[in-house]
């Protein structure tokens, strides 16, 4: 049996591989650093970087692109590959909020199951300071029961929680600065909040197969390796370091179009929960800003 068909078959049966090796630690502080300097004043990432910052920041696109990470990728998925989305984690120290319990692909509204998460450390992350914990094969079965529900402390966008946990045991994915790990699109995971002196960072990329459809509002996709031959997605292009104001015109449109995506689920599922959804995005200049180009009058 090869070495990649052992990682296939563990994949599998577990719904995730890790620790896995993407750059270098001094690399992962390049970026940590180009990264600290668009940070609030309270150490976190605002909505204008926090989704999809592949497609604002070149260390980003690098990432995202890096031939180690998607080497792994293409051994579970095929060798033709978008990102259709990213998501910085970014926890201060002693930061108290959480990922609740949940599974990625809830609200994805994908056809297809080639789809898994690459979780990419930016900096340390351990038990103290929160680390992406699992529960191995729980993504046998597919999706479970969500709760939606506000809360101060879960960074989910909506809040969602996965219900009927019971007491299987949890593995905690511990990752140095330039790991990564992969997980399957079910798999269910969290992360806890961070009770260290030192931030934990971490860049949560979205990579499905070309063949993979969506429902709904086409969302706009980064082709990383080989042939889109479907045109499921619009393709947006790497940011370049010496056009930054394309790079945001194409931020800005990627993000409008997920707006229109979390509006068009919310009008299939009216609901209480849904509204007060909308309600807290619209009271968001940050995210008004980033995904209009100003601020909220």
């Amino acid at each position: 049996m090869s070495a990649g068909d052992a990682a296939r078959q563990r994949f599998a049966r577990d719904g995730y591989l890790s620790p896995l090796t993407a750059v270098s630690p001094a690399q992962a502080a390049a970026s940590h650093a180009q990264l600290q300097a668009r940070l609030g004043a309270d150490g976190r990432a605002g909505a204008g970087i926090r989704n999809s910052p592949h497609l604002l920041f070149p260390w980003a696109a690098d990432l995202v692109r890096h031939p180690a990470v998607l080497d792994a990728v293409a051994d579970l998925l095929g060798p033709d590959l978008l990102v259709l989305r990213s998501t910085l984690f970014v926890k201060a120290p002693h930061d108290p909020g959480i990922v609740d319990w949940h599974q990625d692909a809830l609200y994805w509204d994908l056809d297809g199951a080639r789809v898994l998460t690459a979780w990419i450390a930016l900096t340390d992350s351990v038990a103290a300071s929160g680390a992406v914990q699992v529960l191995p094969g729980s993504h046998h079965g597919g999706v479970r029961p969500h709760d939606l529900r506000a809360d101060a402390h879960n960074r989910l966008l909506r809040g969602h929680r996965l219900t009927g946990m019971g007491d299987a045991p949890a593995t905690l994915l511990e990752l140095r600065a330039g790991e990564f790990s992969l997980h399957d699109r079910w798999l269910a995971h969290a992360s806890g909040p961070n009770a260290s002196d030192a931030p934990r960072i971490g860049l949560a990329v979205r990579y499905i197969a070309t063949g993979v459809a969506q429902r709904g509002p086409r969302q706009v996709a980064m082709l990383v390796r080989g042939v889109d031959r479907h045109g499921f997605y619009p393709l947006a292009p790497a940011p370049r370091a010496d056009d930054p104001a394309a790079a945001r015109a194409t931020h800005r449109w990627a993000l409008r179009r997920y707006a229109f995506q979390v509006a068009w689920q919310a009008a299939r599922q009216p609901s209480v929960e849904h509204l007060r959804l909308i309600g807290r995005l619209a009271m968001r200049r940050d995210l008004l800003r980033a995904v209009f180009g100003h601020p909220r009058a």
